[in-house]
């Protein structure tokens, strides 16, 4: 028998190893068990610990602007609403370890959202609970609570330490460019048999916009043009806009203008909005108004202009949606496709106008009867009530930013979100001024991204509990990104000379004068 201890641990370790993978592999055998998925579940939990409380920052990270879902988890929960879980355990149990691994410091926006987390629960409870239609309760829509609480946990997850300075490129770029992974949600609809693997955790999404009164349909490819859109913010970010255009490097531009066409083809008007606002604002907080390269940016916008006025109608349909928002010629189809978005959008608003003084003080909440729901499908609009917008106004989708948060949870709502969007923009505008230089390209990439969806969210379309997860994430991460929030250096100023006249060097010998 040997007494090596290295030989004795690997035994250990076999011991131990082999009887898990054994029970796991037999619970495999049955995947479609609840309990056999969910002991399966912790086994691989257990499993990842050590590596989880290592990495948990750089996972949430890199997750939370990926489109995995886990279909097989109860409520298809995006991949980030566990991973931000995980990581706000995992951030906790570290301060409560070590006292002196503190959360970075933001008090404004870190207040606001407990204030908003607050609002939300007291809605709640006082409109009838979670609604998780448990114990036979025909109220659902309990997930989109969860959305807000997690997005809040996730944000004090993000900022429970600061990101290490020769990794501060590698997580903008992995931030960023998770949303790539969306390209995947088309894809699996759309390769044949790989397709049905993607599908375990990407989703398909419906593709095809259906145009009334029309004989053709549009195809519209959101996964491609979202994840191009923040390829071309991820270029932002790493070169600037002059780097960008810089013709030396004919890749930059090349790259950039096949993500600009690509998001085009999406066929979603916001989407061209949200690339435009953020590229002038990040155009004007890169001071290149002033510049040698604006005279050269007047001449490209004018005859980028001038081509789509002459052949606006001849590109593809799902182009010619996205400049329904121009005076130019399209085709009739792409017209009524967009107009008819747009007047169901407006009718729904106009009808829950009158809905706001009824829920000023005590938000509508966001669950809702299934029975209505099942109505609607089943009898039509005419028979639930006449409710203008269809089973997107019954279930509080409004697609309408100020609307989401004033009818779910009222004035008080209304208070809690715009307290956190002045505080971020504070936040990261003090981080654009007075931030490391080094990560001034990032700093204003965030920044105009945030200021664009906050305008894009007030003015065009928005929804709270789906994108307060995008809001916060960008504040978060800007505040690990820059070790907190910057501040503006003081200037040192040189210490007054002393004065040296009442204790000037006397000869050797002389008594001090008497003062």
């Amino acid at each position: 028998m040997t007494n090596n201890p290295a030989v004795v641990r690997s035994l250990l370790v076999y011991a131990i190893c082999l009887p898990v993978a054994i029970f796991l592999g037999f619970l495999l055998s049955d995947p479609l068990d609840k309990h056999n998925a969910i002991i399966f579940a912790a086994g691989v939990l257990l499993l990842l610990l050590p590596l989880l409380l290592k990495w948990y920052h750089a996972w949430l990270i890199a997750i939370w602007n990926m489109t995995i879902t886990f279909i097989y988890m109860p409520g298809m929960l995006p991949g980030w609403e566990p991973m931000a879980c995980l990581a706000f355990a995992v951030a906790m149990g570290h301060y409560i370890l070590n006292r002196e691994r503190k959360f970075l410091p933001s008090q404004s926006v870190s207040w606001s959202l407990v204030f908003l987390a607050l609002v939300v629960l007291v809605t709640a409870k006082m409109r009838g609970g979670l609604g998780f239609n448990a114990l036979g309760d025909e109220t659902v829509g309990g997930k989109r609570y969860l959305y807000i609480w997690v997005a809040v946990f996730g944000y004090f997850a993000l900022i429970s330490q600061p990101i290490v300075h020769q990794k501060r490129r590698l997580y903008t770029s992995l931030f960023l460019l998770g949303t790539l992974t969306s390209v995947l949600n088309n894809l699996s609809t759309m390769i044949g048999p790989l397709g049905a693997v993607l599908f375990i955790f990407f989703p398909g999404v419906e593709s095809v916009s259906n145009t009334p009164f029309a004989q053709e349909n549009i195809e519209r490819f959101g996964g491609f043009a979202t994840g191009c859109m923040f390829l071309v913010f991820a270029l932002v970010a790493r070169y600037g806009i002059e780097g960008i255009l810089n013709l030396r490097k004919i890749w930059r531009p090349i790259l950039f203008g096949l993500a600009l066409i690509i998001c085009a083809l999406g066929g979603y008007r916001g989407i061209i909005i949200m690339v435009g606002m953020t590229l002038v604002l990040a155009f004007y907080f890169e001071g290149l108004f002033r510049s040698r390269l604006m005279p050269a940016a007047v001449i490209g916008v004018i005859l980028l202009a001038g081509l789509v006025v002459c052949f606006s109608d001849q590109f593809p349909l799902p182009v010619q949606r996205c400049l329904a928002i121009f005076p130019v010629k399209i085709s009739p189809i792409a017209r009524m496709s967009a107009e008819a978005s747009s007047d169901w959008r407006i009718d729904m608003w106009k009808s829950l106008l009158p809905e706001i003084p009824r829920y000023l003080f005590l938000g509508k909440g966001l669950t809702f009867d299934a029975n209505d729901m099942a109505m609607y499908f089943s009898l039509g609009n005419d028979q639930v009530g006449g409710e203008v917008g269809g089973g997107a106004n019954l279930a509080g989708d409004y697609h309408n930013g100020p609307l989401s948060v004033i009818i779910p949870f009222g004035i008080w709502g209304v208070i809690g979100f715009l307290w956190f969007l002045v505080a971020s923009i504070k936040v990261l505008w003090k981080n654009y001024k007075y931030g490391d230089p080094d990560l001034r390209k990032i700093n204003t990439l965030l920044m105009s991204y945030f200021i664009a969806k906050t305008i894009m969210f007030l003015f065009v379309f928005g929804g709270f509990y789906a994108e307060l997860v995008t809001f916060v994430g960008v504040v978060g991460f800007s505040i690990s990104l820059n070790a907190g929030v910057a501040a503006k250096s003081v200037p040192v100023t040189e210490r007054p000379q002393a004065e040296f006249h009442r204790f000037r060097r006397l000869p050797v010998g002389k008594p001090m004068p008497s003062t």
